[in-house]
This record gives structure tokens, C-alpha cells and sequence, in this order.
């Protein structure tokens, strides 16, 4: 079944139309490999059905991995089988969505590997509650929990999707280590060297430019290979590293201020390539140029 649109264009609101559907239950469900897992929780099938076939998880960059009716079965899985975001429904059978998540925040995995026993935190799941109900204490209740959206059906497809991106965006950040984000940002410490220190006011001055080591060493009169062996020495990193920390700190600062487009960012700190830039961005924090703005809302 391809994505229904309506004159307008738009997809049209999950829970309003897929009534009519044919039903194909889905266990063990595997849609497009992904950096990121999901799974759907609801007790209509038809809604299940709904979210599977027209929620484009491929270009979310999700991997929908399975399908359940009820929270109890469910958490089972993810005792096993833990994902990163769950998509659920609030009012089910055996175990409602909210337990299902107050289960979760308090719960771990065991796994045996050669002798030794680990407990998986499953805590830092993120949910997403899609729900019929608009009860206060309901919607009151999820954001206690930690809940990335409390969405009301009927609810479009781009809402969702949205409320996707948004937890994939928290999966991420929570990947990002401490020191990497702190290494990223931080000015690199003072070199004592005259060289050195001439050679870093020239790559902050030009660094949205092409700059080459050998461009530095013309303008301070010394051999690529001597300032070379001077990076190392002076700032423990080599010139392509330092180069490197000073654009990926001003491209998280300008990400963070969000005045300009994402390719507009690449442009400022020399990677007119838009494909490079994200690559590049991603290599060095763990995390896309996009999902990081997003951490930084």
C-alpha cells in the first residue's frame, strides 16, 4: 500500500482512513537497516497497520524491528531486544502504555557474555505516546515520565514523523560522550611558541578558506616539515587536527545559534560540499549536523 496523499497533497491523519485496509500482521518485522530501532505498540491492528505501511522509516533513518498489541508483551522484547524508540499507545490490555514506561525507567537488561553478567539500562528509551485520550492527567503523567511527545489521534503522519526525528535527535546526543562534545567546543589550550601561536591566528583568520600547511609555512618563512614537527611538539596535535578542531568548534556554534542553513554552516567553515560537511560532522561527534541543532533546541 503506497502513501495515500489528499488533494491538498498532504498524507492524511493516521487513525482516519486506514480503517478500510487489510490487515497483514507483522511479527518480527524488518523494514530499512538503520543506525536507530523502533518498535510500534497499539491494540488496534489497524492502527499498527497504519503506522508500519505510512510512516517513512526508511528516510527517518529508523529501523522498524517489531510490532505488539500490549505493553506486557512488549517489554519482554525489550528485555531481550532493546531499541531506541518506541512508538506507543496509552490505554491497552495486561499493561498500559504508561506502565510499560514507568517499567522501563526503573528496569535493566541481564546479559551473560563469557562468564560475566551486565545490567543494560533500558531507561534512556525514548516513547512516544500516541493516544485517543486528551486527559490531562494523561498527557500529565507521560511528560513525568520522560516522554519525547504526547500526540492525540487523530494525528497526521508529518506530526509523527516529526515527533520520530525529535527522538532520534535525544538517541544521538545521548551517544556523544561528555569529552568529545567538550574537546569540540573548547578553544585549544595557549602554545608557547611565537610560530605556533602566529601559525593558529592564521588558520582562525582563514579557516572557511582552503588552507594548506604550506600556505603557513610561506607566510612565517619556515619549511612545511619544521612547522609540521612544531604543531606536534607545541600542541600535541598535527596541523590538519588543529585545523580541523577549530572548524568543527565554530560549526557547533553557529549549528547551535541556528541562524543559517546546514549547507550554509558547511560553506563557513570550508566544506562547500554539503555531502563532505555532514560526513565529516558526523565522523567527528558521533552525530549528524542536523540531529545536533536538534539537541541544541
Amino acid at each position: 500500500m503506497k502513501n495515500r496523499r489528499t488533494h491538498s497533497g498532504r498524507r492524511p491523519p493516521i487513525c482516519a482512513v486506514w480503517r478500510c485496509g487489510r490487515l497483514r500482521e507483522r511479527k518480527g518485522i524488518r523494514l530499512a537497516k538503520a543506525e536507530y530501532r523502533a518498535m510500534i505498540i497499539d491494540d488496534e491492528a489497524w492502527i499498527r497497520e497504519g503506522l508500519c505501511e505510512h510512516i517513512e522509516w526508511e528516510k527517518l533513518g529508523i529501523e522498524l524491528v517489531n510490532v505488539f498489541e500490549d505493553g506486557a508483551e512488549a517489554l519482554a522484547y525489550l528485555e531481550k531486544d532493546p531499541v531506541d524508540i518506541v512508538l506507543s499507545d496509552i490505554r491497552m490490555p495486561n499493561m498500559t502504555g504508561l506502565e510499560l514506561v514507568a517499567r522501563l525507567r526503573v528496569s535493566g537488561r541481564v546479559e551473560e557474555e563469557a562468564d560475566a553478567i551486565t545490567v543494560k539500562d533500558l531507561s534512556g528509551i525514548k516513547v512516544i505516546f500516541l493516544s485517543g485520550y486528551g486527559d490531562f492527567q494523561y498527557a500529565q503523567e507521560a511528560l513525568r515520565l520522560g516522554a519525547v511527545d504526547y500526540l492525540l489521534k487523530p494525528t497526521e503522519v508529518e506530526e509523527i514523523e516529526n515527533a520520530l526525528l525529535k527522538a532520534k535527535a535525544l538517541c544521538a546526543s545521548d551517544r556523544v560522550s561528555p569529552s568529545r562534545m567538550r574537546s569540540a567546543i573548547e578553544p585549544l589550550e595557549e602554545p608557547s611558541s611565537y610560530l605556533i601561536k602566529k601559525a593558529l591566528n592564521y588558520i582562525h583568520a582563514h579557516f572557511a578558506e582552503e588552507v594548506h600547511l604550506a600556505d603557513i609555512a610561506g607566510e612565517l618563512f619556515v619549511t612545511p616539515n619544521y612547522l609540521s614537527r612544531l604543531f606536534r611538539q607545541e600542541t600535541g596535535r598535527s596541523f590538519v587536527e588543529c585545523l580541523s578542531r577549530i572548524r568543527l568548534g565554530k560549526a557547533c556554534s553557529l549549528l547551535t545559534e541556528g541562524k543559517l542553513k546546514i549547507y550554509q554552516v558547511g560553506e563557513a567553515v570550508g566544506y562547500p560540499n554539503p555531502r563532505y560537511f555532514s560526513e565529516w560532522f558526523q565522523k567527528n561527534m558521533g552525530m549528524s549536523p542536523g540531529d545536533f541543532r536538534k539537541t541544541q533546541i
